[in-house]
């Protein structure tokens, strides 16, 4: 660690090291250094060490390699040399950086762990949707800290952290894989798109009900009939153009404008059909939005709910707030000014609302251009009649009554063919919807197909969930040999892998007699205990605990009950000796534990911080 002036070295040298000394001289500052220099962005570090502390640098064993971390205390990078070959590595990026890796994921790969994981953020019923786990998700593991030791079993009390607390646990444990990971993302993206395809689909199927739309049975009948009709009609026409083509030679003018109507007719078909799949389009992405609408709206609704609550009195340390003097329209608990009631009108349903109104006002004007279409479809059709119709009357008067029928038949064939071209597109749409039907089922299809390659994996796996029993047994023997007064049982819950004592889990324990602490902590050494008897483990090696006697009392028992732990802390030093480091903060050691460990002790004389004079006993600077 180095200051504008001076450096301070801190080695830990011992397998297990206590950090000692006064309240306020730097112990819990000295641990959330060592998170900050492997990459953190939310270490806890106090004024004296904002203030004075320029650069810290780790020095640390990843694997089999030896790694020097050195970090500015205002940088976002991290510069990384090995130790063995001086070769210089980093810099490693902390945040996201293009160009530059990024020191969580390298520092899971120099542990030999997957750098780029993701899980889905739903673990039943998962979906598309993903989060990425982290260095420091594992690290949670490693680091028991001091505002956690007596509230939160690696971060369990966090919906987000719990399900990446979760996902590290079976990784480790081997109750789940890599390879099982993506699969359950690769299914919840196949059930995605078989919903969103069904939704579709749907909507094309409103939109043809409503446009009165022939079934595809009656719609093949139809074309068939029309079909026949039309070559039945053609055939008649030219037999009767056959005798009578030297008068109809003379109309040729008249044919030509009909033949000008048929392809702008046809154009006008083409033009139509177009805007009616942008209408099937736009319907389509309504239906969506108003299920993402109502679905903000419930969220809405619950808000609502929930925000009549008042508080008499304070949650923590139940304290009466009644009396607390807070400016009016302020909260009695927290003191900020009270939400209004339009306050969570998010920006995602002001957004949604107006994409909604954009989307339906795009759809009123393509169903009005639709109608307008079809409005100079028929009249098209209606003067393509009435040409084909002079055509006839023409060449009648000037030729032979033959011509009468070749009217007849013209008309006929003109419609005929209106008929068959509307029928095709009818067809068409109808297609669409059966090939929207048949991609959903093909996306079901395939989610099944993972699923099963799934339960051939999680079978696989199975036999690994013998390893929960295990570590309850290596669990319970801990808390056991700490011998304390209210002690019955003690095992890992199979489903959530978190600690349940005298058949309560961890939340329920009281506080009081540091039950929590003392559960938390004989927590993190039974997996710590159990990843060092069982080689194809690959649990941490490494355990840092601050504060492990808090909230532990001063009475003769209490006192016993401290030494007690210290004393498995030592035992496990001396069955597993120099496999495993731990370091720990506490204000002292109990008289009645080992001397069997290293010791590094501030005093308000000699604080962490080099060079900066601590005012002394109840200020707390670092």
């Amino acid at each position: 660690m180095k200051t504008n002036s001076e450096q301070a070295v801190y080695r830990f040298e011992h397998q297990v090291t206590i950090v000692t000394g006064s309240i306020g001289v730097g112990k819990s500052s000295l641990l959330e250094l060592i998170k900050f220099g492997l990459g953190s962005q939310n270490a806890k570090l106090m004024p004296a060490v904002r203030q004075h502390v320029t650069s810290i640098e780790l020095r640390i064993i990843l694997g089999e390699r030896r790694y020097r971390l050195i970090r500015e205390m205002n940088q976002n990078t991290i510069d990384v040399v090995d130790e063995s070959t001086g070769e210089i590595i980093g810099p490693w990026a902390v945040t996201n950086r293009k160009y530059m890796p990024k020191a969580s994921q390298q520092l899971l790969a120099a542990l030999g762990l997957p750098p780029d994981l993701r899980i889905p953020r739903k673990r039943t019923k998962p979906t598309s949707e993903t989060v990425g786990l982290s260095f420091f998700d594992l690290y949670r593991y490693v680091y028991l800290g001091q505002n956690e030791i007596d509230t939160q079993v690696v971060g369990h009390g966090n919906t987000h952290l719990d399900l990446k607390r979760r996902a590290v646990f079976e990784l480790v444990y081997g109750l789940n894989s890599p390879e099982l990971i993506d699969l359950a993302i690769m299914r919840g993206k196949w059930v995605d798109r078989a919903a969103q395809l069904k939704v579709r689909a749907e909507a094309i199927k409103d939109f043809l009900v409503q446009a009165e739309e022939p079934e595809p049975d009656r719609l093949q009948d139809l074309e068939g009939e029309a079909r026949r009709a039309l070559e039945e009609a053609t055939s008649l026409l030219n037999a009767v153009r056959t005798e009578s083509g030297a008068a109809l030679e003379a109309q040729r003018s008249t044919r030509e404008r009909v033949s000008q109507l048929r392809a702008q007719l046809s154009e006008l078909i083409a033009v139509h059909d177009a805007t009616a799949a942008d209408v099937l389009k736009s319907r389509s992405l309504m239906a969506q939005l108003r299920l993402e609408q109502q679905a903000l709206e419930r969220a809405e609704v619950a808000n609502r709910a929930l925000s009549g609550l008042e508080f008499t009195s304070c949650p923590r340390c139940l304290q009466d707030l009644t009396h607390r003097e807070v400016p009016s329209g302020h909260c009695l608990l927290c003191t900020q000014s009270e939400p209004t009631a339009n306050e969570f009108d998010s920006g995602e349903m002001k957004r949604l609302t107006a994409q909604i109104r954009e989307t339906q006002s795009l759809l009123d004007e393509d169903e009005e251009a639709l109608e307008g279409q079809r409005e100079q479809v028929r009249s098209v059709e209606s003067e393509l009649a009435e040409v084909s119709i002079e055509l006839e009357r023409a060449a009648s008067e000037l030729i032979s009554p033959q011509l009468e029928e070749v009217q007849t038949l013209a008309m006929e064939i003109a419609r005929l063919e209106g008929q068959l071209e509307r029928l095709e597109a009818s067809g068409a749409r109808w297609s669409n919807y059966q090939s929207t039907v048949e991609a959903a089922q093909d996306a079901e299809v395939e989610a099944s197909r993972v699923s099963e390659r799934e339960n051939a994996l999680q079978d696989d796996l199975a036999r690994n969930q013998e390893r929960i029993e295990a570590l309850s047994d290596v669990f319970n023997e801990i808390v056991r040999s700490l011998q304390l007064p209210w002690y019955t049982s003690a095992k890992i819950d199979e489903d959530t892998y978190l600690p349940i004592v005298n058949g309560e889990a961890f939340d329920q324990l009281s506080v009081g007699g540091a039950r929590k602490t003392i559960v938390n902590l004989a927590y993190h050494l039974a997996n710590l205990k159990y990843g060092l008897q069982h080689e194809g483990i690959p649990y941490p090696t490494l355990l840092i605990v601050d504060s492990p006697r808090k909230n532990v009392g001063q009475t003769p028992e209490d006192s016993a009950v401290a030494a007690k732990v210290y004393e498995y802390i030592m035992q496990l030093q001396r069955e597993f000796s120099g496999s495993f480091q731990m370091i720990i903060a506490d204000n002292s050691v109990p008289t009645e534990a080992p001397n069997e460990y290293g010791e590094l002790h501030f005093t308000y004389d000699h604080p962490l911080v080099p060079g900066v004079p601590h005012p002394g006993e109840g200020v707390e600077t670092v």
